[in-house]
């Protein structure tokens, strides 16, 4: 059947998107409706589902103890110990309930979410970790989030295969860092953005195999470079000593000096590299992969947010995981082989059609079910023949598609977090009205009432000056709760990061983990893009006057960087 473009009003934002014809043939292949949400509210009502960040205390539904979770005490979701979870003394088949077709799905769905227990964590194969949440194969960790075979690290959110790394965020096979943003292989790499195989830099953005530099951006296998002038070996060693970043101030006053410096270079409309026919941005490895972020190794698929693990193919509306993946569809942390797996979250590893499933593992033929492990042929939890299964799951989805229910994600309001907990704020913050209007859950949550021992303003400027005995303090964030970025007001320093900071000689933070997590997010570009035209206007670069090519990038019109398409930009870096 040939298909055309068809332009479709947003039934949330009310905003008009178009559907493609290898959309609408996407849609043909995995027999769902095309979508009445425009990629934007798409996403966002996924990651209503998703909390990146914080930690609740949360009743234990078997022991009434008080433990860790990643849901908050008011969640009406029941949880148990994670280990516990796991094991076989419970059954979750327990909860069982027939389908009732006199009532919506999503109603009925509600009554089984609310009774059959959920794991404290998400997370599995683990070694000596706390505090962390959707994570696997970590060891030696301490509020790692959304972490593969990462060790001895430290407040680390979105992180691969990385080591001895704190207070950094989309890295991926990093050592003994601190302080990074989307850094890819480097070693002893400080407070920098953007850069790859590099070692011993501090400060820098845009770098590639770069040893020993500050303060630099859009460098290529340089070393000895402070704020892009090279030096000898001798005159950079005498000019890092001389800024001291163990110093708090001179850290501050260095920062701010770079970040202005860096305003001077231009910048790629899109971060990645061996790709073919792609647009979005982070993105690598891929081919034919349209309206992506931060994914590498998908093919033929679209509007995929955070797959950092490939092989992907054919997925559309996919977020979190990855690693062998086909044919998902409107999907949040699933991977390690799914396939044609539509409307679930918390799905693997093997999985294989399943729909509207929350915390299934290892299972195929599932319909409306939780926390099933090794199960087929299941709706609500309820065991069926092959050929009970799939004579009544067709009419089912006939009934769904009457009431408008069939084809769309689980709505917000049915979400296990609040609105302000989940990884949708971050991308799209809202305040408590707006929020409820737009249909996202909000109600207060059990905030800690932390006792200040040590006051911001009392902590020594150099670490030099700072001994043990601060790792028993409890510290004044310097935002004292004034800011929009959920902060604490109270913060500790771990051993772990006091032996770290020692060791390299940088300053001890003086912002709560959440103060520190935002101030990273603005180094990071958003999944939301833009037409936009190349601001190259130099001679020499094969064009009269400014370039005139256009390309699709996550660079805001009213951001102040330099933006550049690719050609232009490559003319000035090699």
């Amino acid at each position: 059947m040939e298909y055309k473009s068809q332009n479709v009003i947003c039934q949330n934002c009310k905003n008009d998107f178009t559907i493609e014809p290898d959309d609408f043939s996407f849609y043909e292949k995995i027999k769902v409706p095309s979508p009445t949400f425009c990629p934007w509210c798409r996403f966002i009502r996924r990651m209503s589902w998703r909390n990146d960040w914080h930690l609740f205390k949360k009743k234990d539904a078997l022991s009434g103890k008080e433990i860790f979770s990643f849901l908050p005490e008011e969640s009406p979701v029941k949880i148990y110990d994670r280990d516990y979870w796991w094991s076989d003394k419970w059954d979750p088949m327990e909860y069982s309930q027939n389908y009732d077709f006199s009532r919506p799905f999503f109603e009925q769905f509600k009554d089984l979410f609310y009774k059959v227990p959920l794991p404290a964590h998400s997370m599995h194969s683990i070694v000596n970790c706390h505090y962390c949440t959707n994570a696997n194969n970590i060891k030696n960790c301490y509020l790692v989030r959304g972490a593969t075979f990462t060790e001895d690290s430290a407040y680390l959110i979105w992180d691969h295969a990385s080591k001895q790394c704190l207070d950094s965020h989309m890295t991926n096979k990093c050592e003994l860092s601190y302080g990074n943003v989307n850094t890819t292989a480097c070693y002893r790499t400080l407070f920098s953005v953007d850069c790859e195989s590099c070692q011993e830099v501090a400060l820098c953005k845009d770098c590639v195999g770069c040893n020993s530099c500050f303060g630099s951006i859009g460098l290529r296998n340089k070393s000895y470079c402070i704020f892009n002038q090279e030096y000898s070996k001798e005159e950079y060693k005498e000019r890092i000593a001389e800024f001291n970043l163990g110093s708090n101030k001179n850290f501050q006053e260095l920062k701010a000096k770079t970040y202005k410096h860096w305003l001077n270079f231009p910048q790629k409309y899109i971060h990645g590299y061996h790709n073919a026919g792609v647009s979005g941005d982070y993105i690598f490895e891929s081919k034919n992969a349209k309206n992506c972020f931060r994914v590498r190794g998908a093919e033929d698929s679209k509007f995929l947010q955070n797959i950092i693990n490939g092989p992907v193919k054919d997925c559309y509306d996919y977020a979190n995981y990855g690693e062998n993946a086909e044919l998902v569809y409107e999907c949040l942390i699933a991977g390690s082989g799914v396939y044609n797996t539509k409307f679930c979250t918390q799905s693997f590893p093997n999985v294989k059609d399943l729909t509207y499933c929350i915390f299934c593992n290892d299972s195929s033929d599932l319909f409306g079910c939780i926390s099933l492990r090794k199960k087929q042929y299941c709706i609500f939890n309820k065991q069926y023949t092959k050929e009970e299964y799939e004579k009544l799951v067709p009419e089912i989805i006939a009934q769904m598609e009457k009431r408008g229910e069939y084809g769309e994600f689980f709505p917000s309001w049915l979400s296990y977090f609040p609105y302000k907990a989940t990884a949708a704020y971050e991308f799209s913050p809202l305040n408590e009205e707006d929020a409820k209007k737009k249909g996202f859950l909000w109600y207060p949550t059990s905030k800690q009432n932390y006792q200040i021992t040590l006051k911001n303003k009392n902590i020594a400027d150099d670490i030099k000056d700072i001994g043990k005995g601060i790792l028993s303090e409890v510290i004044e964030c310097a935002h004292k709760e004034s800011c929009q970025h959920e902060c604490t007001g109270a913060f500790r320093i771990i051993e772990m990061e006091f032996d770290f900071c020692k060791r390299i000689n940088i300053s001890l933070p003086r912002l709560c983990t959440n103060c520190r997590h935002h101030e990273r997010l603005l180094l990071r570009n958003s999944p939301a893009f833009y037409h936009r035209q190349c601001m190259c206007d130099k001679q020499n670069h094969n064009h009269q006057g400014r370039c005139q090519t256009e390309f699709e990038t996550s660079y805001a019109p009213d951001r102040p960087e330099k933006i550049y398409c690719e050609s232009c930009y490559n003319k000035e870096v090699y």
